[in-house]
């Protein structure tokens, strides 16, 4: 279970009909239907299955961003992206996060909502955390990219860090030292 760090005020980003900020329990219909669509469309990209999310209470989903923080990209009022940080409980593992659900929708890609929504991620990191970690399949050449292009660096793989259906996919580790 992660822990909740920082305040609802963090990340509100403005430029023409884009806004990226924290999500909150009365977005969890929208969180739950875009991240269903991640889950479904692409299923190597993410290490939950779209089976484990699927019946989910939606009580459990607002309580989940409640419990934050996941940001929301909205393109003309309509949820298009999210980003998610995650902090383990565990006293000794606290300094470090876990950035997760990382997901735009496909129409609204090549605006730099990816771009934007990781971002948020990271400032919001940055005032409670020493080094955020990512991992990504290493065929997803966007996302690495991305991730490379805001200063993650690769410490390691994963041989078939991923399982989907009867294939594997290899993953990289990536981190970003927020502190030295």
């Amino acid at each position: 279970m992660a822990t909740k760090i920082g305040s609802p005020e963090v990340a509100l980003l403005e430029a023409g009909a884009v806004e990226v900020r924290l999500l909150c329990g009365a977005d969890a219909t929208a969180f739950q239907a875009l991240r269903l669509e991640a889950l479904a469309r692409h299923p190597s990209a993410f290490a939950s299955a779209y089976h484990e999310e699927a019946d989910q209470p939606l009580a459990e989903v607002a309580l989940r961003l409640d419990q934050g923080p996941v940001f929301g990209a909205f393109a003309n009022g309509a949820l298009a992206g999210t980003a998610g940080l995650a902090v383990p409980a565990r006293a000794k593992k606290r300094h470090k996060g876990e950035l997760w659900g990382v997901y735009v929708r496909e129409e609204d890609r090549g605006q730099g909502l990816g771009r934007r929504l990781v971002e948020a991620a990271i400032a919001h990191a940055r005032g409670h955390l020493e080094q955020l970690h990512a991992t990504v399949t290493t065929g997803n050449h966007a996302a690495r990219q991305l991730y490379r292009s805001l200063g993650f660096q690769t410490y390691g793989r994963e041989p078939r860090g991923l399982k989907v259906g009867d294939t594997y996919f290899d993953q990289e580790l990536l981190v970003l030292l927020l502190r030295r």
